[in-house]
């Protein structure tokens, strides 16, 4: 009765206590996400495309395809989002992160031509990559944590990923910039980024289809990770009918 008491009135202290690595991972895989998507909606490109001591494009044109590449980024969130209930959370997410990472040096090669066809189309290919890495994070955000502290989970990983990926990002791509006179720094930058979430999505096994309701708790609480080895229910029913 007591530990029950003490989980609905301080999820956040039960989380950390019990579910710390949860948190991390579950970060960890946002990293990736924020820290290639603010090359774009953070400001970097437009600022270094019109930097007149660099490309010196002309700011609407770089705009627009920026506001396009947005566009592409929020379709195939969509799309990921239907992948993901077919194929699994970690599985789309895995897609994502390779088509980030492959795209890390193509993206400055062709922002880098000045030319803005390149642009327009370096922007949409690397959006597709976002939208992968970005469709599942609510299901299997719900997915990770317990009942009893899913609401504090879910917050704290995502406020954390976001500030560990994305509220750098910029003023980092910015300063390897300054300090190498390239964009090669930056490409590998995002890159090794895009490798840390995919180590981290990497962790959880797919639990579509489990029950999240508080009725389930003790299900919930086992085998989310690779690293958890203790008894994990022989299967998950991953049909449609029980798909959340």
């Amino acid at each position: 009765m007591g530990a029950k008491k003490e989980q609905q009135s301080a999820p956040t202290k039960v989380l950390f206590r019990r579910h710390w690595l949860l948190v991390l991972l579950a970060a960890l895989v946002f990293v990736g996400n924020n820290a290639n998507g603010y090359m774009i909606t953070g400001g970097f490109v437009l600022s270094y495309t019109t930097d007149p001591t660099q490309l010196n494009m002309p700011r609407t044109d770089v705009l627009l395809a920026v506001s396009m590449a947005a566009v592409v980024w929020m379709i195939f969130t969509v799309v990921a989002g239907a992948l993901s209930d077919r194929i699994g959370r970690p599985r789309t997410y895995q897609i994502g992160y390779i088509w980030l990472l492959a795209m890390g040096l193509p993206l400055f090669w062709m922002i880098n031509t000045g030319s803005l066809g390149l642009i327009y189309l370096s922007l949409a290919i690397f959006a597709v990559g976002l939208g992968l890495t970005y469709g599942p994070q609510a299901a299997m955000y719900s997915e990770v944590f317990p009942a009893d502290v899913r609401f504090s989970g879910v917050s704290i990983a995502y406020a954390l990923g976001a500030i560990l990926g994305g509220a750098f990002s910029p003023m980092i791509a910015q300063a390897l910039l300054q300090a190498t006179g390239g964009t090669t720094a930056i490409s590998l930058y995002l890159m090794g980024m895009s490798v840390v979430a995919f180590i981290a999505v990497s962790l959880f096994r797919d639990r579509r289809g489990m029950d999240l309701s508080i009725n389930n708790q003790a299900e919930q609480e086992v085998g989310t990770t690779v690293l958890d080895h203790r008894d994990v229910p022989a299967a998950y029913d991953t049909t449609p009918a029980r798909r959340r």
